[in-house]
């Protein structure tokens, strides 16, 4: 079953969970065909490939880290309106 958006994200985005894990399962299986291929122009492409998968990897990892300080800085500022 598909996760689907609560449009909440504080704590709960299921998209970008959802996108991590695409991209780790994408990454796996090219690494998987990189590994066992033997035609060099192919590998060169799938090894292309892994490296984008990487990228877009972290790319997701850094921006949902840069969320979640975000959100706790909310959290911080509303606590001390408390």
């Amino acid at each position: 079953m598909e996760p689907v958006c609560v449009h909440s994200c504080k704590g709960l985005c299921n998209a970008l969970k959802a996108a991590e894990r695409h991209e780790e399962e994408a990454l796996l299986e090219y690494r998987r065909f990189a590994a066992e291929c033997d035609y060099p122009e192919v590998k060169q492409i799938l090894d292309s490939l892994v490296a984008d998968r990487e990228r877009a990897l972290a790319m997701l990892r850094a921006k949902r880290e840069i969320l979640l300080e975000k959100f706790a800085v909310i959290d911080r500022i509303n606590d001390s309106f408390a």
